[in-house]
């Protein structure tokens, strides 16, 4: 019973909705890492794609005030998103789920680390290496569900205001997590034991994100 995705799941997820309601992301990035103990990315992964969606497209409609001013600059890393979320996607189809969990962790350490320090280093050329990070962020989040932490760095390391950050990052993620759940049903890999693990995530977030939020 202690080690049952009924038992932790919904108490983790609790705690990443409450996050992600002050912050904007952080669900995936601190549900996942720790979810990944007693599941694997090719159960938990379908399960959480289509509540990013929801997710997602409500940061984004909260923060719709920023997304004139941002839209243009972030567009070539939603373009750049589709290529790596078909390789993402190809990876959790094939890969075997040792391989994935322990890739997980290794990708997300230095991107946490990264973001932690306050890494900032302004990218002058930022439209042509734009294309090449959402590719990389497509199939991180492919992947993990989880861009949050290098999308972090890149926006606030390019001075976007607090409002504008909000709104260009749920306009990638929402893009991104678009993206991947079509992806995913492309590639079949929606199953009931995936889908059977949404019950226990969904009181969580209604619980968790309005806390977020009023934080």
């Amino acid at each position: 019973m202690m080690a049952s995705p009924e038992f932790w799941l919904p108490v983790i997820c609790l705690g990443a909705a409450v996050v992600n309601g002050a912050l904007g992301y952080g669900f995936s990035s601190i549900t996942v890492p720790i979810a990944l103990l007693f599941l694997t990315n090719r159960v938990l992964n379908p399960a959480l794609i289509p509540i990013e969606v929801v997710l997602n497209a409500w940061v984004l409609w909260v923060n719709r005030d920023g997304l004139p001013r941002v839209w243009r600059r972030v567009l070539p890393i939603v373009i750049g998103l589709g290529p790596g979320v078909l390789v993402g996607t190809m990876l959790v189809s094939r890969m075997s789920p040792g391989w994935l969990k322990f890739g997980t962790y290794v990708a997300l350490l230095p991107l946490i680390l990264l973001q932690a320090a306050g890494f900032r280093r302004p990218i002058k050329a930022e439209r042509s290496v734009s294309y090449a990070f959402g590719t990389g962020v497509g199939v991180l989040y492919s992947v993990t569900t989880i861009s949050g932490p290098p999308l972090a760095v890149m926006l606030s390391n390019q001075g976007l205001t607090q409002r504008d950050f909000r709104a260009a990052l749920g306009f990638i993620r929402l893009a991104e997590s678009s993206l991947t759940a079509v992806a995913y049903a492309w590639s079949g890999l929606y199953v009931a034991e995936s889908f059977a693990l949404i019950p226990f995530i969904l009181p969580s977030l209604a619980i968790g994100v309005p806390i977020g939020s009023w934080l």
